[in-house]
């Protein structure tokens, strides 16, 4: 069931790997491992467990899965240790690196038609995982079908998305647990939501989904392209919901407010339909408008008014 649920040690074995090879501030050179050892421990023995289970039962994709989250883990430490930079660039970086390196090993072990074997998988547990919904609340029928298609074709960036959010968990825990046991800051510290930010150069992410869709392509860049755009997509609407926060702010609207209409656009599919498009298109023209940027240059303006 993985296909839509993140595989726990995509957070437990980065973590582990970071607290056991820097447990101080990032660097090898700091010493004060503290507690940090034998926690990693535990996490890292827990987590590999997980791994050989999931490897063990017996399907390919879960086998694939588990060699990918030791690829990513260690190209995540690697990129860490060898200079610091933003948590998201250094997630992207890794994932592009260990899904460069499964896709070698899938080839190499497996062949060519192993990538049709991995979607017939994602399809059955997309499949299995949508029956136990719709048996639970029946008026889900109507996007059982759609749902197993979109996620049959697009486990990929699902994985990546998957990743990303477990490699920033993964650098939160182990910032504050090598906080707690060495009584040493790690640096870089993650920056505020409100902050979320990603290189203009994602738009063409963007240009290159609507291409695919636009224009007659082969069967495998249309996958490859509609599995960038969902990374993309994504991304743009959590920098669309970043600056949201930030106006929120702005005009005293609270955190607690924003959550409470979160959870109500969730419940209501309708609307959640709107608020998604929009977050991303929000993101998107942020590239040219940083309204952001804009917001601090006018309260500053207003703040040098007023004294």
């Amino acid at each position: 069931m993985f296909v839509l649920w993140a595989h726990p040690s995509l957070v437990g074995l980065p973590c582990a790997a970071l607290l056991i090879i820097a447990p101080g501030d990032g660097t090898p050179e700091r010493g004060g491992a503290g507690w940090s050892q034998p926690i990693a421990g535990l996490i890292g023995a827990v987590s590999l467990a997980l791994l050989v289970l999931s490897a063990g039962s017996g399907s390919r994709l879960a086998a694939a899965t588990s060699a990918y989250v030791v690829l990513v883990t260690a190209a995540f430490v690697s990129f860490v240790l060898l200079k610091p930079a933003p948590i998201l660039r250094q997630a992207i970086r890794s994932i592009v690196v260990a899904g460069l390196a499964a896709a070698l090993l899938i080839q190499a072990i497996w062949g060519s038609e192993a990538w049709g074997a991995l979607g017939w998988e994602a399809t059955r547990q997309a499949s299995l995982a949508m029956r136990t919904i719709v048996e639970a609340a029946p008026d889900a029928y109507p996007i059982y079908e759609p749902m197993v298609r979109f996620v049959s074709l697009t486990w990929p960036g699902m994985l990546a998305l998957q990743t990303l959010a477990g490699l920033a968990l993964a650098w939160q825990l182990y910032r504050r647990i090598a906080a707690r046991t060495t009584g040493e800051s790690v640096t870089p510290a993650p920056a505020r939501f409100r902050d979320f930010y990603m290189g203009d150069g994602w738009v063409w992410g963007i240009v290159a989904w609507l291409g695919v869709l636009i224009l007659p392509v082969s069967s495998v860049l249309q996958v490859a392209g509609t599995n960038l755009g969902l990374v993309v997509s994504t991304l743009y609407v959590l920098r669309g919901a970043a600056i949201v926060a930030t106006f929120a702010e702005a005009f005293g609207i609270s955190a607690l407010t924003l959550v409470i209409v979160a959870a109500a656009a969730a419940a209501l599919a309708v609307p959640l339909v709107f608020v998604l498009p929009g977050l991303c298109t929000l993101g998107i023209t942020d590239t040219w408008y940083q309204y952001r940027r804009r917001l601090a240059e006018a309260r500053e303006r207003q703040r040098s008014n007023t004294t």
